[in-house]
C-alpha cells in the first residue's frame, strides 16, 4: 500500500498544486503552520573551528566605514559548510555587540516574499509574534525601532534569485533608516543570489582543513577523552571523507558516540571500503549514520521529522506526543518505563548522532533543529516523492496517510470521494464540518491550531482512534461537545489561546487515556470539569481551579499522582481546612516542578483559614519554582519557614499580595540554587532582619562575620516591590550575593537603609523612594560591576553626587568606573548630574524640573553616545560644558519650556552626531546652528517649536552628505518669518535625503514650491497645511516617492492631476488621515478623485 501526504494551499482554484507525499515506510505528521519556512536562529552551538580566521575578516569589514545607508557581504558556499555557524560566529562578537546598537536575525529560506520578510525582522525586533498584514504598518513599527540606530541584519539561507523583489525589498530597508553605518550579512548557496544584492565580491567559504574536521570529529565522539589508536590510525582516510565540512565531521562523531568503542573499528572500516557511489558524498555519511540507529522505532521518529519545515524550531515535548500518537513509542512495562520517557531517549540518541541539534532562544528556552542535508536524508529514508494531479494520476490503489487542507472550502476533498481514506493526521486551516470528520475515522492527530474554529461539530465523538488534537488560537470557541468526552483514546488535548472558552466538558473524566491537557485560560471564573480524578494517567495539567461541590475539590488532585511540569492551583479561599489541601498530596508529586498558589482575591474576611491551608500545601522536596499570590494569613506555616531545608532545589521564590504577614521565611541564603527573589505587596512587613540570610535576628551584624560559608550563593535577580511600611533592610559582613546581578526596589517609600555589599551587581532600579540613604548605602562602596542605573521618582535627590562618591585625585572613576546607563526620572529637586562617572555611554533626564544647566561640570564625559533630555522645564544647555562631547550620535531634546535658545556653536564638539531631534519646545526662538560643521548628521528633527522663526533654524544643508531623513515645523509666522526663508537652497543641493515630514500651519494655502525640487524623496508626509485646497500637480516630480502621506489638512479636496499621479510610477501606498473633503471624494468607485488613486497598491483612507 503506498501512502500519500495531500497539501491544499490557499488561493487554489482547482486540483493545481497540490502536493502528494508517498509515505510507504512511514506515517507522516502535520506541519506547523500553513506555510512555514525554514527556521534559523543567531545562537551558537557547540563544537565550533577552524573558523577564526573567518570571523576576523568578516567582523573587520562590517567595523568598516561606509558611505552607504545599507552596505551588503553575501556568505556563499555549499551545503554542510558552515555558512549560518559562521554568520552566528558574527553576529556575537563582542566587537560588533559594541559597534551595533540593534542586531537582527532572519532566516529568509526558499518561500521569499517582502512582506514576510519585515514582519519577521519586526517580530526579531520586538519578541512578539506579529500578526498585522498590513505592509506599511508594519514598516513603521520597524522604522520606530530603528530610528537613528546602527543595526545589522542577518539574512540567513536565501534561495530566491528575483531581482524585483530584492530591489523592492531593499528599496524600503534604505528608507527605514537614515543612519549610514547599517550593515547585511546574507548566506546563501547561490552566487546568483549574491550577485543580486550587491555588487561587491561575495565572501566564498572555504572547506576546512583536516585538522579542524577530525577536532570536530573527536570533541563529538569521546569530549576530552584519550582518543583509541585504533581510531588514529584511520586519521587520514577519516578526515579525507569528510571532505572539510564540519556537518561530515558531527556525523560521523555522533555515529560514534551512540555506539561501543568495541563497534568503532568494523562501523569505520566498512564505510572506508565502501566505494560505491560518491565515495566523498555528505548523503551518504548521513545516510551511514542513520543506517546505525540502534532501533526501527528511532529510525521512524527520524524519518518523521521530514513532514516539518526545513529547520523549523521542533518543540521537544510536542514531538514526544506527536511521536507517540503515531503510535511510534511503546512503554516498557518491565522497566516502568512511560512512553515520554522512551521518546526522551530517542530525542539524546538523535541528539548525539546529530540528526537533531539543541538550540536555546534569547530566553534559554530549548528547540530542537534540523539541517536542512539532514532533512533531506530524512525525506530520503521515508521514501517520499510528490506528483501534481496536472500530469494525472491513475494508480487508485494510492491512498491519503496525511492530508493538510489550507483552503476555506472542501473542493479538494471532492478527489477521493470514491476512494478509501485511511487518513491518520490532518491540519486545517479553516472550519470543520461534521461531513467532513465522517471521513476520517482512522485519524490519530487532528491540528487545527489557528483555523480560528467557532466550533466542534458533534461527530467529533466518532473519531475514536484520535489521539492527539489542538485546537489553540481559536479565540471564538466557546465550548466543546460533549460528543468530545467520547474520545477515550485521546493522549493529548491542546486548547491554548482560546480566550472565549469558559469551561471544558462536564464528562471529560471520561477520557480516560488523557494525559497531556495543555489549557492556559486566564479567566478566574473557569469552571473545571467534575471529577478530574478520574484522569488517572494525566501527567501535564496547567491548573486546576477548586470549586465548592463534590467533584470540583482538592481530593481531585490526590488522584493525580503522575502530574509533572507546571501546576497553578486557583481559588484556594474555598480549601476550608488542612485536610482538605491534604488531599491534594502535593508532598507525593515529586516530579512537579512548579507550583502556584492563588488565593482568588484580598478582600475577605479577617478570619479565614489561610494558614491551615497552606500548610496542608506542602511539596516534594524537588520543587524548583514556587509562587503564592494573596495568602492572607498572618504567618507562614512551619515547612515554608523553613524552605532552606524543606525545599533545597528552590530556583524561583515569589511571594506576592501576601499583606498580613509578619515575617519572611528564614535562612533563604541557604537555598544553594535560588537564582530569582520576588517580594511584592508584603504591606506587614516591616524590617528584613538577619534571620533572612540564616541566622536570628538577636545576633549582631558584627558576629555575622564569623559566618565563612556563602549566603544565596546562586542568587541573580531580586525584586522588592510595593512593600509600603518596610523601613530597614539589614545587612551582614557576611560572604552574601555573590552572584547577583539585577536589584530592583520599587513603592518602597519607607525604606531608610539596605546592604552596602554587593559584588556582582550590574543593574540597579530605585522606584518612588524619597529618602537617599538606602541607594546610598548599596553605593557605598566601589562597585566595578555596576553598568546600568535607574532611578525614577526620588524627590530627595538634589544632585547624582548625593549618592554616588565623586571622582577623586586617587580614583578618577569615583566609585562606579563602569557605569555607562544612567536614567534619571520625576527627581523634581535634581539641580545637578555631577558625580556619575566620566565612562557613561547613555544618559536620560525626564521630569527633573530643578535641573537648570547641563551639561554643568559633565564636561569629561566623552564616551557618552546617547543624551535625552524630556520635561524639564528650566534646563538651559551650556556650550561651553559641552565641548568634550566627542562621541555624541544621539541628542534628543523634547518639551523643555524653559528652553529660548541654542546658540550655533552649541554642538561643535560633537563630530559623531547623526541624530539630532528637538520637539515640544514652545519657547525656542532660535536654533542658528551652522550645519557645515556636521557631515555625519543623517537625522535631524526639528518639530512643534512655534516660536521658532524660520531665519534663525540651521543653515548649511548642503554639507551633509549623510542627510537621510529630515522632519521641520511649524515654525513661527510672526514678523518676517516666512517659511521661504528656510534654507531650501542647500536642501535641495542634498542627493542624500530619502524622507521628509512637513508641518504646516493652519492658514498656510499652498506647499512650498521648492519641494518639487527634492527628486530624491521615497516618503513624504505633510501635516497640518490647513488652508490648502489642492496639491499641485509639480507633486508629480518626484518619481522616486515610494510613500505619500496626508493629514489634519481639513481643506484639502483635490490631489494633482491624472498626469503627475501617473508620473508617480513608484508610489506604493497612499494614507489619508483627518482630511474629510478628501476622503469624501476618494471615494472607491464614485468619488472624483478615485481614479487617481485605484492604482495604488496600499491605500489607507480615514
Amino acid at each position: 500500500m503506498k501512502f500519500f501526504v495531500a497539501r491544499w494551499s490557499p488561493g487554489i482554484k482547482s486540483s493545481r498544486g497540490i502536493r502528494f507525499q508517498m509515505a510507504a515506510a512511514f506515517p507522516v505528521a502535520p506541519t506547523t503552520g500553513v506555510t512555514v519556512k525554514r527556521k534559523t536562529d543567531s545562537l551558537v552551538g557547540q563544537n565550533v573551528a577552524g573558523r577564526d580566521n573567518d570571523e576576523s575578516r568578516i567582523v573587520k569589514m562590517l567595523l568598516s566605514s561606509s558611505q552607504d545607508v545599507v552596505s551588503v557581504i553575501p556568505i556563499v558556499g555549499m551545503g554542510g559548510l558552515g555558512k549560518t555557524t559562521l554568520a552566528k560566529l558574527v553576529y556575537n562578537n563582542q566587537k560588533i555587540n559594541g559597534h551595533f546598537t540593534k542586531k537582527i536575525w532572519v532566516c529568509v529560506s526558499e518561500n521569499f516574499d517582502v512582506m514576510g520578510l519585515f514582519r519577521l525582522i519586526l517580530e526579531s525586533l520586538t519578541s512578539t509574534k506579529v500578526e498585522l498584514e498590513n505592509r506599511d504598518t508594519v514598516v513603521q513599527k520597524i522604522r520606530k525601532q530603528l530610528e537613528g540606530e546602527r543595526y545589522l541584519l542577518v539574512l540567513d539561507d536565501v534561495w530566491n534569485e528575483n531581482p524585483e523583489l530584492w530591489e523592492d525589498f531593499f528599496r524600503s530597508l534604505v528608507g527605514l533608516n537614515a543612519a549610514n553605518g547599517t550593515w547585511c550579512l546574507v548566506t546563501t548557496r547561490l552566487l546568483k543570489v549574491a550577485s543580486i544584492v550587491t555588487s561587491n565580491p561575495p565572501y566564498v567559504l572555504g572547506k576546512l582543513s583536516d585538522n579542524d574536521c577530525w577536532n570536530i570529529l573527536i570533541e563529538k565522539a569521546i569530549a576530552g577523552e584519550k582518543v583509541p589508536e585504533e581510531l588514529n590510525s584511520m586519521r587520514k582516510e577519516i578526515v579525507k571523507r569528510c571532505c572539510g565540512l564540519p556537518l561530515s565531521s558531527n556525523v560521523i562523531g555522533g555515529l560514534l558516540r551512540i555506539k561501543k568503542k568495541e563497534e568503532w573499528q568494523s562501523i569505520l572500516e566498512n564505510w572506508l571500503l565502501n566505494k560505491s557511489g560518491d565515495t566523498n558524498s555528505i548523503e551518504q555519511i548521513l545516510k551511514l549514520s542513520f543506517d546505525h540507529l540502534p532501533s526501527p522505532s528511532i529510525k521512524k521518529c527520524f524519518a518523521y521529522c521530514s513532514t516539518f519545515a526545513k529547520d523549523a524550531k521542533l518543540d521537544r515535548d510536542q514531538l514526544i506526543k506527536l511521536w507517540m500518537a503515531e503510535g511510534f513509542l511503546q512503554p516498557d512495562l518491565r522497566t516502568e518505563t512511560t512512553m515520554e520517557e522512551i521518546g526522551e531517549n530517542y530525542c539524546r540518541i538523535l541528539l548525539e548522532s546529530s540528526l537533531l541539534e539543541e538550540r536555546k532562544d534569547k530566553w534559554e528556552v530549548s528547540y530542537y533543529t534540523m539541517h536542512d542535508l539532514v532533512h533531506d536524508l530524512a525525506i530520503s529514508v521515508s521514501k517520499s516523492d510528490s506528483i501534481n494531479l496536472e500530469s494525472g494520476v491513475t494508480d487508485t490503489n494510492y491512498q491519503v496517510r496525511y492530508l493538510e487542507l489550507n483552503s476555506s472550502t472542501y473542493e479538494p476533498l471532492k478527489l477521493f470521494e470514491n476512494r478509501s481514506m485511511p487518513v491518520r493526521a490532518m491540519s486545517l486551516q479553516s472550519s470543520i464540518s461534521g461531513d467532513l470528520l465522517r471521513k476520517f475515522k482512522n485519524l490519530h492527530i487532528l491540528k487545527l491550531s489557528g483555523a480560528g474554529i467557532r466550533e466542534l461539530p458533534t461527530a467529533i465523538g466518532k473519531l475514536i482512534h484520535l489521539r492527539f488534537i489542538d485546537i489553540s488560537y481559536s479565540s471564538t470557541i466557546q465550548t466543546l461537545p460533549e460528543s468530545f468526552c467520547k474520545l477515550y483514546n485521546l493522549q493529548t488535548l491542546r486548547i491554548l489561546n482560546c480566550s472565549g472558552l469558559k469551561a471544558l466538558p462536564k464528562g471529560m473524566g471520561n477520557l480516560i487515556s488523557l494525559r497531556h491537557l495543555h489549557y492556559d485560560g486566564y479567566d478566574a471564573n473557569f469552571q473545571m470539569p467534575p471529577e478530574m480524578g478520574q484522569l488517572t494517567c494525566l501527567q501535564t495539567l496547567e491548573f486546576f481551579t477548586v470549586g465548592l461541590d463534590k467533584g470540583y475539590q482538592m481530593e481531585e488532585l490526590g488522584c493525580l499522582n503522575d502530574l509533572k511540569g507546571k501546576l497553578a492551583i486557583r481559588n484556594l479561599e474555598l480549601v476550608k481546612d488542612k485536610e482538605g489541601a491534604d488531599k491534594a498530596n502535593l508532598i507525593g508529586k515529586s516530579h512537579l516542578f512548579e507550583l502556584k498558589f492563588l488565593w482568588s482575591n484580598t478582600n475577605r474576611e479577617i478570619d479565614n483559614c489561610d494558614e491551615e491551608v497552606l500548610e496542608g500545601l506542602q511539596p516534594h522536596p524537588n520543587l524548583q519554582n514556587l509562587y503564592i499570590t494573596n495568602f492572607m494569613g498572618d504567618q507562614f506555616p512551619h515547612w515554608f519557614m523553613n524552605l532552606s531545608t524543606r525545599l533545597h532545589k528552590l530556583v524561583r521564590l515569589s511571594l506576592s499580595g501576601c499583606r498580613r504577614c509578619r515575617e519572611l521565611p528564614v535562612a533563604l541564603g541557604q537555598l544553594p540554587s535560588l537564582q530569582y527573589l520576588e517580594f511584592m505587596q508584603l504591606e506587614n512587613i516591616r524590617s528584613i532582619g538577619l534571620s533572612f540570610y540564616e541566622m536570628s535576628d538577636n545576633y549582631s551584624s558584627s558576629n555575622s562575620s564569623k559566618v565563612s560559608r556563602k549566603l544565596f550563593p546562586a542568587l541573580e535577580t531580586l525584586y522588592l516591590k510595593d512593600m509600603k511600611n518596610l523601613v530597614e533592610w539589614i545587612g551582614t559582613e557576611a560572604d552574601v550575593f555573590p552572584k547577583l546581578e539585577k536589584l530592583s526596589i520599587r513603592d518602597c517609600s519607607q525604606l531608610t537603609s539596605a546592604p552596602s555589599y554587593f559584588p556582582s551587581l550590574k543593574e540597579l532600579e530605585i522606584w518612588k523612594n524619597d529618602n537617599v540613604s538606602a541607594v546610598k548605602s548599596i553605593l557605598s562602596k566601589a562597585t566595578r560591576t555596576l553598568w546600568k542605573l535607574t532611578i525614577i521618582g526620588m524627590a530627595g535627590l538634589t544632585c547624582v553626587s548625593d549618592i554616588v562618591a565623586a571622582p577623586t585625585q586617587d580614583n578618577n572613576y569615583g566609585t562606579l568606573p563602569n557605569l555607562k546607563d544612567l536614567r534619571l526620572w520625576n527627581c523634581p529637586n535634581l539641580t545637578s548630574t555631577r558625580g556619575c562617572g566620566t565612562c557613561l555611554q547613555t544618559l536620560y533626564l525626564n521630569d527633573c524640573h530643578s535641573l537648570k544647566e547641563w551639561p554643568g561640570d559633565m564636561s569629561g564625559l566623552r564616551f557618552l553616545k546617547i543624551l535625552e533630555i524630556e520635561s524639564c522645564s528650566k534646563i538651559v544647555i551650556n556650550p561651553k560644558e559641552m565641548q568634550n562631547l566627542t562621541s555624541l550620535e544621539w541628542l534628543i531634546i523634547r518639551g523643555c519650556d524653559g528652553l529660548t535658545y541654542l546658540p550655533g556653536d552649541v554642538l561643535n564638539s560633537c563630530t559623531s552626531l547623526r541624530s539630532l531631534k528637538v520637539y515640544s519646545c514652545p519657547n525656542l526662538v532660535s536654533f542658528s546652528l551652522d550645519l557645515k560643521q556636521r557631515p555625519s548628521l543623517s537625522t535631524l528633527v526639528l518639530m512643534d517649536c512655534p516660536k521658532l522663526k524660520t531665519n534663525m533654524t540651521p543653515k548649511g544643508f548642503g554639507f551633509l552628505t549623510n542627510l537621510r531623513e529630515l522632519e521641520i515645523g511649524p515654525f513661527s509666522d510672526e514678523g518676517d518669518s516666512s517659511i521661504d526663508e528656510f534654507d531650501w537652497p542647500g536642501l535641495i543641493s542634498s542627493s542624500t535625503l530619502r524622507q521628509l515630514t512637513l508641518v504646516g500651519l493652519p492658514h498656510i494655502e499652498s506647499l512650498p514650491d521648492q519641494l518639487q525640487y527634492l527628486t530624491s524623496l521615497t516618503w513624504l508626509d505633510l501635516r497640518g497645511f490647513g488652508g490648502i485646497e489642492a496639491l499641485p500637480d509639480w507633486l508629480g516630480n518626484l518619481a522616486s516617492l515610494d510613500r505619500l502621506f496626508l493629514k489634519w489638512c481639513p481643506k484639502l479636496l483635490y490631489l494633482p492631476s491624472m498626469d503627475a499621479m501617473r508620473r508617480l510610477t513608484k508610489l506604493r501606498c497612499l494614507l489619508v488621515f483627518d482630511c474629510p473633503l478628501l476622503k469624501e471624494s476618494c471615494t472607491p468607485q464614485s468619488g472624483p478623485e478615485w481614479p487617481k488613486i485605484s492604482h495604488i497598491p496600499e491605500l489607507w483612507i480615514y
